[in-house]
C-alpha cells in the first residue's frame, strides 16, 4: 500500500484534540469542545469526505502505537487504503504521559 500524506493542518488538529483532551480531562472520540472529529474537521473547515480518529493515552507514543496495533479496530484504521492523508498529534502531560490522537481522511 502506498504510504499516506501526512498533513500538517491535520497534524494541527489531531494535536488540539490531544491537547483538549488533557486540558479537560477526558478521554473520548466525542470532546466537549470540538465534538466529533468529524465536527471538528468542518468547524475548522477542512474539506473530506470520510474521517477516522485513533486516540491513545499511554506513557509513551511507542506504548501508544504498539496499542493502536493490537486493537483490530485501531489497527484498521492505521492500515485501510481509504484513507489519503494522516494527521498525528501528540500532547504530553506534566507527568510525561502522551495523549496520541491520530487523524485520516480521504
Amino acid at each position: 500500500m502506498p504510504a499516506l500524506a501526512l498533513d500538517p493542518v491535520l497534524c494541527e488538529l489531531a494535536r488540539l484534540k490531544s491537547r483538549d483532551m488533557h486540558e479537560k480531562n477526558y478521554f473520548a472520540h466525542t470532546s466537549p469542545t470540538y465534538g466529533s472529529a468529524s465536527q471538528m474537521l468542518k468547524t475548522f473547515g477542512y474539506s473530506f469526505n470520510a474521517v477516522g480518529e485513533n486516540i491513545a493515552h499511554h506513557a509513551t507514543v511507542e506504548k501508544s502505537q504498539a496499542a493502536f496495533m493490537s486493537s483490530p479496530g485501531h489497527r484498521r484504521n492505521i492500515l485501510s487504503a481509504s484513507w489519503t492523508k494522516v494527521g498525528i498529534g501528540v500532547w504530553t502531560d506534566s507527568q510525561g504521559f502522551v495523549y496520541v490522537t491520530q487523524l485520516f481522511v480521504r
